[in-house]
Order: C-alpha cells, then structure tokens, then sequence
C-alpha cells in the first residue's frame, strides 16, 4: 500500500490504538482513530491489566498471549514511566467462617488471615505482571501521535462502499465524508453490532450473551503489597471468585461479578449494580480487612468483548478488499492487546503476520 493511504481505526480501546501504534512504527502515519466519547472510556479504562505469559499455553490463544506479553515487557523496557510492575500472582481461599491460623500462614503480608484457609502461589514475577490500561493507552497514543496519528473523537454513523471496497465514512460531527483506504474496525463489544449493520452481507455470528463485568477501586489506609491476588470466597450458598490487583498509585482494583444485560449504544450510558460492586468490596474484605474500610475510589462496570466461539476475531472481512476487524478478546484484551495490533499492522502492510500466526482467528471461519 502507499504510505499516503489513510487507515481509520473505529475505536480508542487497546486493540485499536495498538493497530495505530504498531502501523505508525512501521512507518506509516496516516492515521485517524473514530471513538465516540474518549480514548480508554470503556473496557480499556475499566480493566484490571492483569498479565501472564503462560495462563493462555492450553488454548488457541498460546502463541498470541505468549507474543503479546513478550511486547508488553519490551514497553516495559522502553518507556519506564509506565507502571509495569512483575508480580508473583497467589490463589487465597477464603471463607466466611472464622479460619484455624495455623493452618493459613502465608507469605502475602498485607492479607489477613481470620477467615484465609489457604493460600498457593499461581506464578511468579518472571510470569505475571500488572499494568494501568490506560495509562498504557494514552501512552502508545501519545508516541502514536508524535508520529502524525490523529484522533477524532466522533461516531461512524454511515458508510459508503464501492465495488467491495469501503470509500468514504460519514461521523456524527462531519459535514463531509472522510475517505478511506482501509478501514479497522475494532470497537470492542459494539464491533459486532456495527459489522451487522453496515456490512451485512457477511454472516458475522452474534456473539454469547453480553457479558457485564464489575469492578471496584479502593483506597485503603494502610500501604498493601504488589502480589496479584484470585481468591475463592466459600460463602453459605456457593463459591466466587474475585480477583484483587494493587495499583502502583496505592489503590486496589477489585474485579469478578458478572450479569447479563444489554449493551447500551454509548459507552457512557454502562451504569454498574451497586449491589454488585458491594459484593465485591464485602469479599475482598475477607482475604484483607483494609479493603472492607478502604474509601471507595469507583464503582464500574464494562462489557466483555466476546465473539460467537469465545476466539478472537483477527482479520479481513470477507468479500471486502479494504475491511479489517479486531474483536472477541473477552477478560484477555489488554494482554493480547499489542500482540493484536501489531499482527493487524503487519498483516495490513505486508499481507503476512510475523509476530505469530492469527489464521486460528480470522474472520474467514464463521463462513
């Protein structure tokens, strides 16, 4: 392609600001990201950025998951102000019942052990690691826009297409059409409401129920360690599971309630059940008693970006000459978010993926 060809990303999340930030080192600059509220306003300013190069070895995500943590340490390395942080990553058992401590000592500092009946450790510093998702994105944005990335912060509310290939975009705050050259559409769960309506002729497949995730920031009074935390809470009616990641900047992000609702056309209109998120602060309470006190920082909610077989969706459209989509990466997307954009990038630019094969995820399947 030519390097005065315009690439549009529909999407200000980690996958399409990853396809900007990979497609601009690659040399090519002429770019504008479509996000209709703000850049990081949804999953990928509510996510917990939790880390692990080996947790996907079972599944078809190993070579994009294994890749992708292998770019995140290279950010690590070049730009330190960003808050990556290794951690060691443990399972705490936990029950509403009052604990034999004995039987519950653990090397985590910070927890308490009142209600801990075991604790074991998932994986180590050399494995996981923690990061700030958005920080990370308005990060490679602002090297993305150093480079001449723009950003236009308006929805793609038309479409128009000739002879297969997308031309021009209409956006909610234009009076003229934008052209395009190729276009990305990585717009998180909206991805596939926007493929049904503007490009109906492929057969995209709804994906599962809409997945609504919780979460919950905290600040405590006292100063907790770095140690990723999966806790297994046996209440009197079952078991869950959130899971507790300290912040650099002394908060704790506490995520793992989940519902089925809806998703809303604007990312701003998500409104979290706040019976959810107390939930989440009462269980988190029972591995750490300063997180039952800590001030309540956020309360929020985000929906998982899912596809049909709950795989990535990686690729080209098929029957289009110019359409790329990137969706479907459900609680993984900010892990294998660089990976994705730099295989997006490659594939656009080269019409072959080096950093690892995504063929498993291409768009071509669901045909």
């Amino acid at each position: 392609m030519k390097s005065s060809d315009h690439i549009c990303i529909i999407g200000g999340g980690i996958i399409g600001i990853s396809a900007a930030f990979y497609l601009s080192s690659l040399g090519h600059s002429n770019i504008t990201i479509f996000e209709q509220c703000g850049i990081a306003c949804h999953s990928s300013g509510k996510a917990g950025g939790f880390l692990a190069r080996k947790w996907c070895d079972e599944t078809d995500l190993r070579d994009l998951a294994r890749a992708s943590y292998d770019l995140h340490m290279d950010l690590k390395t070049e730009y330190p102000d960003l808050d990556y942080r290794c951690v060691d990553t443990y399972q705490v058992n936990t029950s509403e019942k009052v604990g034999d401590k004995s039987k519950a000592q653990t090397p985590i500092k910070w927890i308490t052990d009142d209600h801990i009946t075991s604790t074991k450790l998932l994986d180590t510093s050399d494995h996981t690691a923690k990061v700030s998702p958005k920080l990370l994105c308005n990060k490679l944005l602002s090297v993305a826009q150093a480079r001449g990335v723009k950003v236009n912060i308006s929805k793609v509310v038309e479409v128009k297409k000739s002879d297969g290939r997308v031309t021009h975009l209409f956006t909610s705050n234009c009076t003229e059409h934008v052209s395009v050259d190729v276009l990305v559409v990585a717009a998180g769960p909206w991805t596939t409401k926007f493929v049904h309506k503007h490009f109906p002729e492929y057969p995209l497949p709804a994906p599962r129920p809409q997945t609504r995730a919780h979460s919950v920031v905290l600040r405590p009074n006292n100063t907790v360690g770095t140690e990723c935390l999966f806790q297994y809470h046996t209440t009197g009616s079952g078991t869950v599971d959130p899971e507790i990641y300290p912040v650099a900047d002394g908060t704790v992000y506490v995520c793992g309630e989940v519902d089925y609702v809806d998703l809303p056309d604007n990312p701003l209109d998500i409104k979290p059940d706040s019976t959810k998120c107390d939930d989440l602060i009462n269980q988190a309470g029972y591995a750490a008693k300063c997180l039952s006190s800590a001030d309540v920082v956020a309360k929020q909610a985000c929906y998982l970006p899912g596809s049909h077989d709950d795989l990535p969706i990686i690729g080209k459209v098929p029957g289009s000459h110019n359409v790329w989509i990137a969706t479907g990466h459900t609680f993984w997307g900010i892990l294998n978010g660089p990976a994705t954009g730099k295989c997006l990038a490659e594939l656009i630019l080269s019409g072959k993926s080096k950093t690892c094969d995504v063929e498993a995820f291409s768009p071509d399947r669901f045909l």
